[in-house]
């Protein structure tokens, strides 16, 4: 099977199956989607449907139990995990909830290391201008446990795009942050994907954040359902338990 050039992301029939004290339990099912270069997705759905798995799977963090998966024209299940760990390093962001930031490290050096790792150089002058970017560049010595959540979910934002990859995963990037800050979290993020061309996939319960992306999927029972305006569709609201988050 050959894939469009113009996508950045595609899986097909992808499923993902774990065992279970009672059998086998089937988490996704059949599980299809095309993202382009620069598009942006939210993928929303109640608490364990299974959102952070397919980001995972999406991602190249897990391995699929049945289907296919293709990342910037790569096809992960021919890749094994070194593989794809260099893959990962050379074209992909990832943003989490938890920021991820490595605590003896200052703002300046965890956005280093990143680019270090994935034998970027000058990893220096690329650091300190990613954080530059998102509005740090007076936080570049300070220690994570020195900043507020927003300042280190920033640092981790920079971290992500500093490599310029041509894809970003987030899971619940505002998750841990108060409205306001989370605002300014959501502009960063999809001013990277306005001012760099970097395609989006975003994993949230925040349905003003899901509603910004060109393209909304919910998880129900293990299968997608295409959801192209979450403001507009009632059944989204009621995900989480009823309530909007």
């Amino acid at each position: 099977m050959s894939t469009s050039s113009s996508s950045i992301l595609v899986c097909r029939k992808v499923s993902f199956s774990v065992q279970a004290p009672g059998g086998q339990l089937d988490i996704l099912k059949d599980i299809s989607l095309d993202l382009k270069t620069g598009e942006t997705l939210a993928i929303v759905g109640a608490s364990g449907s299974g959102k952070t798995t397919l980001l995972g799977l999406l991602a190249g963090l897990e391995t699929p139990t049945g289907g296919e998966v293709w990342l910037t024209g790569e096809k992960l299940n021919f890749l094994d995990e070194n593989a794809r760990a260099r893959l990962r390093r050379r074209k992909v962001g990832f943003v989490f909830q938890s920021f991820h930031l490595l605590p003896s490290l200052t703002a300046l050096e965890n956005v280093m290391l990143a680019l270090e790792i994935a034998g970027m150089e000058p990893a220096k002058k690329q650091a300190l201008n990613a954080l530059e970017q998102v509005g740090l560049q007076h936080r570049l010595d300070h220690y994570p446990r020195q900043m507020s959540g927003g300042e280190q979910q920033r640092v981790a934002i920079a971290r992500a795009f500093a490599s310029d990859p041509d894809i970003l995963f987030a899971d619940e990037p505002t998750g841990n942050l108060d409205r306001q800050t989370g605002q300014a979290i959501a502009d960063l993020l999809f001013g990277i994907n306005r001012d760099h061309g970097t395609a989006l996939v975003l994993v949230t319960h925040d349905l003003t954040l899901a509603s910004r992306c060109a393209r909304v999927e919910e998880i129900e029972d293990g299968r997608l359902v295409h959801a192209a305006n979450p403001s507009a569709n009632r059944r989204l609201q009621l995900v989480e338990g009823g309530q909007v988050k």
